[in-house]
Order: structure tokens, then sequence, then C-alpha cells
């Protein structure tokens, strides 16, 4: 695969606010191109049809001094910048169709300016050019030591060696020489054995760094498992005395940045799902985001000023009562090499990155496999004509899906299937005029499946 470096001068950075620093990204790959920028875990900004020397400007969050940005850059004339994924990189790699082509580059930028001096030399130099005092006319009167060495050694050396030296030390000193050496149950190095173990090295804490709504958590809901410089493993917990009717979490899982949200329905405790986010290069954290949600209307824990905004790509569903958690996870282990810690800094955690991403293809596969496609849906409603209308019934903006998510979800009903999903393009969803159990969006009920 060829690797297509990053111009000098594409990523410039502007001004710097307190959390906050602005980034400029030029256009400079060729005459024409479609960038998509995150800057963010919720955001990706896209534009197509970008111009040589054309420039975007974002701002990023800063943490710990960094912050982190995925550039990725569309080489296809046809790319369409309506593609609301187009900063998932390895989405993208898992569901092309090998016809697009594009460059993505994770970069981290320091949050930092550099001091340079920039006061005027002084006018003239100083007065003088010699040494303030000349040399002295003669040298000093003496040039030997303040004291002659001893006349001679000692007279002797002692009569006879000692007998041998003390295993340990005496409480006090003897009187007299002890007629032989003294004797101890341990040697010096060793030591008797405590009552009980001592307790393992703990790895860090995780450290809340903002959180929106006004209920605070009793507990930490977040237990790391895992450190390395690379990784960090966690699990979510619910420690609120009530269940929760959704935890959504939110933390960076592919090695451009890309975010993953998962969601478990009606938590009690301890989340199923075990974690493993990817860390910053130059900071060594990363950053994850907790939304609890409280749909009862009696025995809440929630209250309604707790009204925190769940992003689109966690799939919200009810809008109930929500708190928001943000946290930031240390990723280097606190522990001494013998137990753990340095020792394995380095080392990337293969089979828990394998298993992540094993179960990552797995729920794209599972998610297409249950969508109807275009033709099975044309089979079933027929071919739809062409009308050069724009108001179509359902429309990508609302319910996108595909490759480049440039077609629209419709939930079809049939006696012999049930409710099925199809993924259509826009033009196709107006046969759902003419079946009132039909609409927009993937469906939510029924018992077909694929």
């Amino acid at each position: 695969m060829e690797v297509t470096p990053l111009p000098d001068g594409a990523i410039t950075t502007t001004d710097i606010f307190d959390d906050k620093i602005g980034i400029t990204i030029s256009q400079l790959w060729q005459d024409e191109a479609g960038i998509a920028i995150e800057a963010g875990m919720d955001s990706c900004i896209i534009t197509g049809n970008i111009g040589r020397g054309a420039t975007e400007e974002v701002d990023a969050t800063c943490v710990d001094g960094f912050t982190g940005a995925t550039v990725v850059v569309y080489f296809d004339k046809d790319f369409n910048p309506e593609q609301c994924n187009a900063c998932d990189v390895d989405e993208l790699a898992l569901l092309g169709d090998g016809n697009s082509t594009f460059c993505a580059y994770r970069i981290e930028i320091p949050c930092s300016t550099n001091e340079v001096e920039c006061a005027p030399p002084s006018a003239a130099p100083s007065g003088s050019y010699y040494p303030s005092a000349p040399p002295s006319e003669a040298p000093t009167n003496s040039a030997n030591p303040s004291a002659p060495p001893t006349g001679s050694p000692t007279a002797a050396p002692t009569d006879t060696p000692t007998v041998s030296p003390t295993s340990a030390p005496t409480s006090s000193p003897t009187v007299s020489p002890t007629t032989s050496p003294t004797v101890s149950t341990l040697s010096p190095t060793e030591k008797a054995p405590t009552d009980a173990p001592t307790a393992a090295c703990p790895l860090s804490d995780a450290i809340l760094v903002a959180n929106e709504g006004e209920t605070l958590y009793p507990e930490l809901p977040i237990t790391i498992t895992f450190q390395n410089t690379t990784h960090v493993g966690f699990k979510v917990e619910n420690t609120f005395a009530s269940s929760s009717s959704s935890v959504f979490t939110q933390y960076h899982s592919g090695s451009f940045g890309e975010t993953e949200c998962l969601s478990e329905e009606n938590v009690e405790n301890v989340l199923e799902t075990d974690f493993m986010a990817r860390c910053m290069r130059n900071t060594k954290i990363s950053i994850v985001n907790v939304w609890m949600t409280d749909c009862k209307t009696t025995n809440t824990f929630l209250e309604l000023v707790d009204n925190a905004e769940i992003p689109e790509c966690c799939h919200p569903g009810e809008e109930c009562k929500t708190v928001q958690y943000t946290f930031k996870l240390p990723c280097i282990n606190p522990c001494p090499p013998e137990e753990g810690g340095a020792a394995v800094a380095e080392e990337a955690p293969k089979e828990e990155e394998s298993q992540q991403r094993r179960l990552f293809t797995k729920k794209i596969q599972e998610r297409k496999s249950k969508e109807g496609s275009t033709a099975e849906f044309e089979d079933i409603m027929g071919h739809p004509e062409e009308n050069g209308s724009n108001d179509n019934f359902c429309v990508v903006e609302d319910y996108p899906c595909g490759t480049f998510d440039d077609k629209v979800h419709v939930c079809h009903y049939s006696a012999r299937d049930g409710y099925k999903t199809f993924c259509v393009p826009e033009a196709d969803s107006d046969a759902l005029r003419f079946y009132p159990k039909d609409y927009c969006g993937p469906c939510v009920g029924g018992y077909a499946s694929s």
C-alpha cells in the first residue's frame, strides 16, 4: 500500500484559548479533494470539492496540554460530503467497496507556546574592553603546599587480625571481646515474614474532568482494569442505588481516534462489556464519556434538571433525565516492574485488541445481515419512477445507512415476515406512502431479522 506523507504546511495552529486551540487545515494534496476533520469525540466536519490551497478551520479541546485530530482526505471526484461516517476510518476500511481512495492522518498537537527572546540588544557595548584588574607583577610568595607531608608511615600494623566479623551487630557494645563470633538466626539480607501478605499494587483511578447535569454519582462508576502506554482497559458500573434505564459509554477504539459508543439497558450494577480504549501518544491518557439515563417516574435517582444530551451516534432513543460524566483515564501503569508495571509498559494487549476488533466487525456484519437490500425491496415494492422531485418520503439526513450513508433506512411490514429493515435510496422510500404499517428508520419491533 502506497503511503502519502502529510504535505508540509498542511496543518497549522492559530489561536490558543484557555482549553482550546485553533487548527487550520490547508488542502495541499491535489487540485480538488474532499476533507473530513474529526477534532472531538462527537464532531466530524466534512467538506467536498475543496480546491488546492483552500483552508478549513476548526477548534479542538485540549487535555493535559495536548489535543488530537483526525484528517481524512478523499481523492475521488464523486466524493459525497453528506457521507456522515467520513471520519470513521476503521469502519470505512471494513465496509468499503474498494472504490474509494483516501488518506487518513492522526495528529496530536501541543496546546502551548514557545517563548522567544524578543528584547533588542543593548545600544552599545559595555564601557571597558579590558579586564577589571591587571595581572599581578610577580607570582605569590609561596608556590608550595601549606603543609609538608608526614615524615614517615605509621609505626606498624596491628599485632593480629580480629577473629572474624560479627554476623549481626550486638545490641550494645561488649565490655571485652567475645570468645567467638556472634550468631544470628537471620542473615543481614533476610527479613522476617509479615503476619499478612501485602496488598497488590493498585492501578490508577479514573479522573472526572467534566460533567453535564446536576446529579453526581455516589461512587466512581469507572474502574481501570489494564494500563500500558498504548491502551487502557476499564469497566463501567452503575453506582446509584436504583437501576439505570440506559448506560451509554463512548471511548476511543481506533488507531485514528475513532470512537465507539455502546449502550446497555436496565443496568443494575456492572456492565457486561470489558472496554479497551486507545491512548493518546503524547499525554498517555484516554477520554471516556458515560451517560446514564433515568426514565422512571417513581424511585428516580436523577432530577428534572439533569438534561445532558446524548449524541446521535449513540442512538439514544427515548428522551429521559440524563447525566453525562467525562473521565480522563491514565494509561501508564504506576506499579513497579515486579508487580506488572513498567516491565510491560510497551507490550500492546494484542489479544484484547484483536477481540474488540472481531466484535466490532461482527457487529457491523450482523447489522448488515439484518438489513434487506435495495434489490430485495424493489422486488417487493417495485422500482420507483423518476419524477425529478426531491421531496421523498424518507430522507438521508434523518436515517442514513449504507457504506457512505447515502441511503436511508426504512421499515416494511409483510404478513409473512413481519417487520424488516431495508437500506434503500431515498426515491425508493416513496413506496411507503401506500403502506400504513411502514415507516422511516430501522424497525424497532416485529419478528423479522433477515
